[in-house]
């Protein structure tokens, strides 16, 4: 991951996938998962777990349970205790569950994580370090049918189309999808535009998410005030029409380089390192985009604020 990372960095770019690595990746993003200041994946948290009884209504009790970025495993956990308590009344005789809990992620460590959460659920666990991007070849190893899973408002950290052509390629008739997101605001004038804006950036621009998306370089020795952290919001096109997606950079403020491993990497005052990016979008944009790309909806549920969704699909075939 050193050699990625120096690479990257030589390119002027960090990739998201980079801030989640090893054992500082891994700390940090627990940290930001519990702050105040960055409520996202607590609230979509909160969320599963005032719906669940209703989601698992939809979902058949013999699926094996496939989590892609599974992170700490909590919300899953909701998921799988539903699953088991549904098998069990379905078919109180056998007393057997017959579910398995494929957990994936990038970082083997909050995959050991997710497992010790589940350790004492009756259900099999095989826990697999890997991408969304390996989706053909991590197929491989789960049984098949499959609730696969994208939560913690992983799905908006991907541009949509690829996204959603890769999940339904590699799903199966009588699999199903869910997976959560953190929605834009709804808006209607211009003041609530610019109020909606404010509240994303407000969020995203947190000294906590800033420290998160700062730590590989502050982690190779460089200063905190050798750089900044810049976020903003844009509008790119899209088949549905205009989508907002923030912009993450970080901005060289003076000449300094780091040492990764045996390699150099320079850089100059001026210079501005790409980071990645979170689409925002509506309720609507999502259904959108769903019905584009040949998935149905199941169900679906909002927070009573409108800005966390919670949506179970199926591929059209």
């Amino acid at each position: 991951m050193e050699e990625k990372l120096c690479e990257s960095l030589k390119n002027r770019e960090l990739p998201d996938y980079l801030l989640y690595m090893g054992t500082g990746g891994a700390k940090n993003w627990l940290k930001l998962n519990g702050s105040e200041t960055f409520p996202v994946a607590r609230r979509l948290k909160d969320l599963l777990e005032k719906n669940i009884e209703s989601i698992a209504r939809f979902i058949p009790a013999c699926m094996s349970l496939v989590s892609v970025g599974v992170g700490s495993g909590e919300k899953e956990k909701i998921l799988l205790e539903a699953l088991i308590k549904k098998s069990l009344a379905e078919k109180p005789a056998s007393g057997k569950v017959p579910i398995r809990y494929y957990p994936i992620d990038i970082n083997s460590q909050l995959l050991d994580l997710a497992l010790e959460k589940v350790k004492d659920l009756p259900v099999e666990k095989k826990g697999i370090v890997g991408f969304i991007e390996d989706m053909p070849l991590l197929k491989e190893h789960w049984r098949l049918p499959v609730l696969f899973c994208i939560l913690g408002n992983t799905f908006c950290n991907y541009e949509p189309e690829f996204f959603l052509q890769l999940v339904y390629e590699n799903l199966e008739q009588g699999d199903l999808f869910f997976f959560d997101a953190s929605l834009l605001p709804e808006s209607g004038s211009g003041e609530e535009a610019h109020a909606a804006r404010k509240s994303v950036l407000g969020t995203y621009a947190s000294r906590e998410n800033a420290l998160f998306n700062m730590y590989p370089l502050l982690q190779y020795g460089m200063a905190p005030e050798d750089f900044d952290f810049e976020l903003s919001l844009s509008h790119v096109d899209s088949k549905i029409g205009a989508l907002c997606r923030t912009r993450k950079s970080l901005n060289i403020l003076k000449d300094t380089e780091i040492k990764i491993g045996s390699e150099t990497v320079s850089f100059r005052e001026g210079e501005v390192i790409r980071m990645g990016f979170t689409y925002k979008y509506t309720y609507d944009q999502i259904t959108a985009l769903l019905d584009i790309n040949r998935f149905d909806i199941l169900k679906a549920f909002r927070s009573k604020d409108g800005e966390n969704a919670i949506f179970l699909a199926k591929k059209r075939i």
